[in-house]
């Protein structure tokens, strides 16, 4: 076949087909940014809703400096929050006024007026509550008790709770839509309980990974992201057909997942073996794991406000680190200096599962 002919022959072939897909790559390189200590064992973390301020749960702290407050942008440490008992992980209402904090140690679920950083209210819920998530209008609340097969929904205004909702074993990471529809992921019960209508009478169960921890849905709320713990990797489940769609390899063991504003990236804090942050790309699901030499087990993940950088908690070397893509700013070599001071330390073995 002549030039011409093949250089034709070819044309014609890409009209028919299509043209050929660009090759895939991995998402931006990242690297440690800021580095700052924080309470023992610290484990959830999440952004304002004003994006200035991060928040961190520290598990590892009884009756005080169960919170601490960092600056979004710099991580400066601005502000810590003490209350009794053992907090696990944190919600806010929607005017940004209310704090909501699930007390491992006291099974309860405390509101924390954040102007003067006191307790206002304090609801017993199931057994060992955990993630926290706050319906769209702001009214109700929904805990999942870790060792009551429930969910816990608060009326907020009453503060008293008012339905509780049947579930898997072990129930830890939720989700809920702006419909009001509430996705429970069940830890232990390898499954997800989806719960919808104005009573949240009607009920199913979807099947899962092994182990689905963590539960976010992207801003278009068309995809639902489940962090699978022992399958190293994010599924990425379409809402509508309630089908998974995309399953993406991680770091080892992802305990949290956050969601950029623009659900462009997915990033997770990494709990096992790998010690890393990992960044999923989600035009073309590629994926890259960035290992943190100084973070003893990641647990807790929030993305700042540019989806360009994230704040991720080292469970047990009391830290907690702002990632970001490379040369988006930050004192890097600074970061670099102080994780050298601790990273040639012993880690600890931990075989447990990071529930």
């Amino acid at each position: 076949m002549g030039t011409m002919k093949k250089s034709l022959f070819l044309l014609g072939m890409t009209g028919i087909l299509g043209a050929a897909a660009p090759a895939s790559a991995e998402p931006p390189k990242i690297e440690v940014q800021e580095v700052e200590d924080t309470g023992s064992m610290p484990k959830g973390a999440m952004l304002s809703n004003d994006g200035k301020k991060f928040y961190v749960t520290n598990f590892g702290q009884l009756d005080k400096k169960n919170i601490t407050i960092y600056d979004a942008h710099t991580l400066a440490p601005i502000g810590q929050i003490d209350v009794p008992g053992v907090i696990v992980e944190s919600a806010l209402s929607p005017d940004g006024k209310t704090l909501y904090v699930s007390n491992f140690r006291r099974s309860s679920v405390m509101f924390i007026d954040l102007a003067t950083k006191s307790v206002s209210h304090e609801i017993k819920t199931g057994t060992h509550p955990k993630v926290l998530v706050v319906s769209p209008d702001g009214k109700s609340l929904f805990a999942a008790n870790w060792a009551s097969k429930s969910v816990s929904q608060i009326d907020v205004a009453t503060a008293t709770v008012v339905r509780t909702l049947s579930v898997g074993r072990q129930p830890r990471g939720m989700a809920i839509s702006k419909a009001g529809k509430l996705y429970v992921a069940n830890f232990f019960g390898d499954s997800i309980d989806v719960f919808e209508g104005p009573e949240l009478d009607k009920q199913h169960r979807l099947p899962a990974c092994k182990c689905p921890r963590h539960l976010a849905l992207s801003p278009d709320e068309k995809t639902l992201y489940i962090s699978c713990l022992n399958a190293n990797a994010v599924h990425a489940m379409d809402v509508a057909t309630e089908t998974v769609q995309h399953r993406v390899s991680v770091g080892n063991a992802p305990k949290s997942i956050s969601v950029s504003h623009d659900g462009r990236w997915v990033y997770t804090a990494d709990y096992g073996e790998s010690r890393s942050v990992s960044v999923v790309d989600t035009h073309d699901w590629t994926s890259r794991i960035f290992p943190i030499a100084a973070m003893d087990r990641g647990s807790g993940v929030a993305v700042g406000p540019d989806g360009k950088h994230a704040l991720v908690t080292g469970w047990y070397d009391g830290h907690v680190y702002l990632v970001g893509f490379q040369g988006t700013g930050g004192r890097p070599e600074e970061a670099k200096k102080k994780m050298r001071r601790w990273q040639f330390l012993p880690k600890k073995d931990d075989p447990g599962n990071g529930a």
